[in-house]
């Protein structure tokens, strides 16, 4: 199993990558390649047998994608991304991460012709505030911020290209505290 893996310099990242190279499979199957991007170089694990590439580069910049879903990754982890305060205090890097990096990965997959499984990372920030301790699946997404709104749309995306067939995605919503280190 080939395993890509944006935002692998983040907190999320970080743990996600210590896991694989733990358990060194993924739904019972061996992971063989590891292709690991983000703005700053994110640490390549330890893992024998398995080969890892990094990749550092703006998500958003022209053509990064597509290199990036060219060797065509069986799942890739969507991790990246401005975080709250940053993208509220710096409205257009948070749309061109958040929404035109998320984009250009989705279009890449999609132009690329291939249909892996995508796990997209989002925000409890898409409801807004104030929300009940347990948010019930017909909550109304009302976010307050930018953030809140590009990880919103990323969601919209998300589940279009998957209504769509281009790939098989599925969203978490994480509250907003993790950073990068």
């Amino acid at each position: 199993m080939r395993v890509l893996i944006t935002g692998a310099a983040g907190m999320v990242g970080r743990k996600l990558i210590a896991r694989l190279a733990k358990d060194g499979t993924l739904s019972g199957r061996k992971i063989a390649a590891l292709d690991l991007h983000d703005i700053v170089p994110p640490q390549a694990p330890a893992l024998e047998g398995v080969g890892v590439t990094i990749h550092t580069g703006d998500l958003a910049a022209a053509s990064a994608m597509e290199r990036l879903v060219a060797p065509r990754p069986d799942l890739i982890f969507h991790l990246a991304g401005v975080v709250s305060g940053e993208a509220e205090a710096n409205f257009d890097l948070g749309y061109r991460v958040n929404l035109d990096g998320t984009r250009a990965l989705f279009d890449a997959i999609r132009l690329a012709g291939f249909a892996p499984r995508v796990v997209f990372t989002s925000s409890i920030a898409v409801f807004g505030a104030p929300f009940p301790d347990i948010i019930p699946d017909e909550f109304h997404p009302t976010p307050l911020t930018s953030y809140g709104t590009q990880k919103l749309m990323g969601e919209a995306l998300l589940a279009d290209y998957t209504r769509r067939g281009f790939f098989d995605g599925i969203g978490i919503r994480l509250p907003t505290i993790c950073v990068r280190p």
